[in-house]
């Protein structure tokens, strides 16, 4: 081939500017480019880093190996394979974290100049990076001081100070950040914040530890399984990659399964998995992270279970407390209608003489043991005893009893719930219990209300506070009515009407 002095090459060159678009482009939010100062921390065995924000500057310290001129001239090379070349740190043992390379050039978004301090064993030196001299000059060059560092001074550090922030850093938002990124479990490893330690944050709940060794390396940690709701930051198990958090996923358990993932939380390591270059994820179609996703939904069908077991406890305690409350509302509103009920012949509230114990319930002897009332009795009245009642109705509102006081459960069971509303000296027995689909949404037998919990309109309603109380009191007031007027419709809806109306009024006053 013949020689046409270089005319067949071209020259490759890197613009100055994309300097600053490293951390522009590549980071979605300011505090990911305090993430890489502190990587850098971690990755030089600093035990101890503490980060200021003080007079528009940011400082961050640590008491790392510090660099030699080696060292420096490494740092300051773009896309530097030092970190991939030599994954582990002498001192603790790391597996370092960063291994791009443009990490400390990020800052530049942040910030025009930063300046970095820095002392090894047996050097020290300081560098200034001012972004608009840099890119005035047509060297790729930057100043450096190079200090005379005492032979009996054995201490080693890093520090980096930016200048002029571009952008204010909220001091709580960074709290939160560090603390869920960094690995502040690490006996080895602490972080301070204007001279405040963070505190990893501990969960209390259910622990399923996680131990799996699959082709690509290990995967190891804990899934949490809350006792009580998550704040969002903390919502999904985190995957650290590195010992750095690259996010958290609830591994579609809410669409999957149809489970709240509101409780889920919880931490695994898997070092071997790529990333993307800004850290906030990883390459999702690589033969590593398919495969960590199978291993985590295998090992997550168990959390599933204790999560849909939880739910339905939930739910079942959620519907008991409101059918006690609106059992609690229709007594109240009973005693308000006495009239409704004294000219019948009412099973359900006829006086109890012997008492129903659970264990007949149980074993489906299905009697309310009850007599008729004697409607003889004599209804002793005056003026005196009236005014009696009336302040001390008045003093019981003021006192805010509960309404629950005269409602007993008298059996639980994973089908249904047994309770008994006293009034007096009567009473009168619901069954809200699990009866499936297909089943009326309530009825009558052998004296007791049952309430269907299966039946479609209470499925649509069950979380719909005011509704599911509406719907509650509609149906035992109904079954109630049935006993007093069953051939008279409208007096029977009229006082009906009555009963929902007073009780209503009872649930605005204890709302």
């Amino acid at each position: 081939m013949e020689d046409t002095g270089g005319k067949n090459f071209l020259t490759i060159r890197f613009d100055k500017n994309h300097l600053t678009s490293i951390g522009q482009k590549l980071y979605t939010q300011s505090l990911d480019l305090v993430r890489e100062l502190v990587a850098n921390a971690y990755d030089a065995d600093a035990t101890v880093v503490k980060i200021s924000t003080v007079d528009n500057r940011l400082i961050v310290e640590d008491d790392g190996s510090g660099m030699t001129r080696i060292g420096l001239e490494q740092y300051f090379t773009i896309g530097s394979t030092f970190k991939k070349d030599n994954p582990q740190t002498n001192k603790f043992k790391r597996i370092r974290i960063g291994e791009f390379g443009i990490g400390k050039f990020a800052v530049l978004a942040l910030c025009d100049r930063f300046e970095l301090y820095t002392k090894s064993s047996a050097y020290s030196a300081t560098v200034v990076f001012n972004q608009i001299d840099f890119g005035r000059s047509e060297k790729w060059q930057v100043p450096i001081i190079e200090h005379v560092k005492d032979s009996s001074d054995l201490t080693t550090a890093t520090r980096v100070t930016l200048y002029d922030l571009k952008k204010t850093l909220s001091e709580f938002d960074l709290e939160r950040y560090l603390i869920n990124i960094f690995p502040l479990h690490d006996k080895n490893f602490s972080i301070y914040l204007n001279e405040k330690k963070l505190q990893p944050y501990y969960i209390p709940g259910e622990r399923f530890n996680i131990n799996e060794l699959c082709e690509f390396g290990k995967i190891k940690g804990e899934v949490i399984l809350a006792s009580m709701l998550l704040n969002k930051e903390q919502i999904g198990i985190g995957i650290r990659v590195k010992g750095v958090l690259i996010k958290r996923d609830t591994f579609e358990l809410e669409n999957s399964h149809k489970v709240s993932t509101g409780r889920l939380s919880g931490e695994v390591y898997a070092d071997f998995l790529p990333i993307t270059t800004d850290r906030s994820n990883f390459i999702i179609d690589s033969k590593e992270y398919k495969l960590f996703t199978i291993v985590m939904h295998k090992r997550l069908r168990k959390v599933v279970r204790q999560l849909e077991k939880s739910a339905a406890s939930y739910q079942d305690k959620k519907a008991e407390r409101v059918l006690s409350d609106v059992l609690g509302l229709i007594r109240q509103a009973l005693r308000r209608n006495q009239e409704i009920f004294i000219t019948s012949d009412l099973p359900l509230f006829t006086k109890q003489k012997n008492k129903i114990l659970p264990e007949e319930l149980k074993n489906g002897v299905i009697s309310t043991n009850l007599k008729s009332k004697n409607k003889n009795q004599k209804n002793i009245d005056n003026n005196s005893d009236k005014g009696l009642k009336q302040a001390l109705c008045q003093a019981v509102k003021l006192l805010k009893p509960k309404m629950r006081r005269r409602v007993k459960t008298l059996l639980r069971d994973d089908r249904r719930i047994v309770k008994s509303v006293k009034i007096g000296g009567s009473e009168f027995l619901v069954s809200f219990a699990h009866l499936g689909i297909e089943e009326k949404e309530s009825f009558v037998e052998g004296g007791i209300i049952f309430i269907n919990r299966d039946h479609g309109l209470f499925k649509k309603l069950e979380n719909k506070t005011d509704l599911i109380y509406y719907h509650l009191t509609r149906l035992v007031s109904q079954e109630l009515i049935k006993f007093t007027v069953p051939k008279n419709l409208e007096l029977a809806f009229d006082w009906q009407g009555k009963l929902i109306k007073d009780a209503f009024l009872e649930y605005k006053t204890v709302k």
